[in-house]
C-alpha cells in the first residue's frame, strides 16, 4: 500500500511540473531542436555557413592583350572558398589563372647581320589572389540566387615572347581587380551541393614591353558544396 501512494506522488509531481514547464516535455518542440519542421527556416539561412566552389570556362582578351594574344584564353579555371552570411552577403578569397597564347607564322627576322627563320610565339600567364565581396538577390535557401560580386587583389603576370627557342619578357607581381555577376543553382531543396555560373571582367595595370593593362571578359560553370 505504501509502495503504491509513492508511484501515486512521483506521478502526481510528474504532472505538475510538465504543466508548469509544458514546453520542456512538448513532443513538437523536441522535434524543433533536433530535426527540422516543416515550418522552421533551413540552417542555412538562420547560420552563417561556407561554401566552396570550382569553375572552368573561357576568356576573351580587350585592349593591347587582343592585339598580343589574339583570340580565347587556352586556360581559364578559378576556385573560390567564402563564408556566406544568413543576410543577402558574403566574403570570401578566390584564385583565378588564365593563359593566353598566339602563334605567329613563320616568317624571317634580322638580328645585327643574320637572317633568322622562326616561329615567333606570344603568351601571358595570369595567376591571381583576390578577396571578395558579393551581395546576392535572394535568399541562402532559393533555389536559383543571382549575385554580384566585387574582388580586388594581386596578379602574377608572366608575359613571354618566343622567337624559335628563344625568349624575351617580364615576369612581376601586378595589383588586379575583377567585377563580375552570376547566379547559384540548388539540386534540391536544402541541399549541400549545386551549380554556380559566373561572368568576370579582369583588369590589371601591369605593363611589358608588349602589353599594357592587361584586361579581358570571363565566362565560367561549375559545381559548389557547402555546408554548416
Amino acid at each position: 500500500m505504501k509502495r503504491l501512494l509513492l508511484l501515486a506522488f512521483v506521478g502526481l509531481s510528474f504532472g505538475v511540473s510538465a504543466q508548469q514547464n509544458p514546453g520542456h516535455y512538448n513532443k513538437q518542440d523536441y522535434e524543433y531542436r533536433s530535426v527540422p519542421t516543416r515550418t522552421m527556416k533551413s540552417p542555412f539561412e538562420r547560420y552563417t555557413h561556407y561554401q566552396i566552389t570550382a569553375r572552368y570556362g573561357v576568356a576573351s582578351p580587350l585592349g593591347s592583350l587582343k592585339d598580343y594574344a589574339g583570340g580565347m584564353a587556352k586556360y581559364h579555371y578559378n576556385l573560390s572558398g567564402e563564408f556566406v552570411t544568413p543576410k543577402n552577403y558574403s566574403f570570401g578569397l578566390q584564385f583565378n589563372y588564365s593563359y593566353f597564347k598566339d602563334r605567329l607564322p613563320r616568317r624571317i627576322y634580322t638580328s645585327g647581320n643574320q637572317d633568322i627563320s622562326s616561329i615567333e610565339t606570344h603568351s601571358l600567364g595570369a595567376t591571381s589572389f583576390h578577396a571578395f565581396g558579393k551581395y546576392h538577390f535572394a535568399s541562402p535557401n532559393a533555389p536559383v540566387r543571382p549575385y554580384a560580386m566585387l574582388g580586388l587583389g594581386a596578379t602574377g603576370m608572366r608575359n613571354l615572347t618566343y622567337y624559335g627557342y628563344l625568349e624575351d619578357g617580364k615576369s612581376t607581381l601586378a595589383f588586379s581587380g575583377q567585377a563580375g555577376v552570376g547566379a547559384r543553382f540548388l539540386f534540391a531543396k536544402n541541399g549541400n551541393f549545386g551549380a554556380d555560373v559566373q561572368a568576370t571582367y579582369f583588369y590589371s595595370p601591369f605593363k611589358s614591353s608588349y602589353v599594357s593593362n592587361v584586361a579581358n571578359v570571363s565566362a565560367s560553370a561549375g559545381l559548389f558544396y557547402r555546408w554548416w
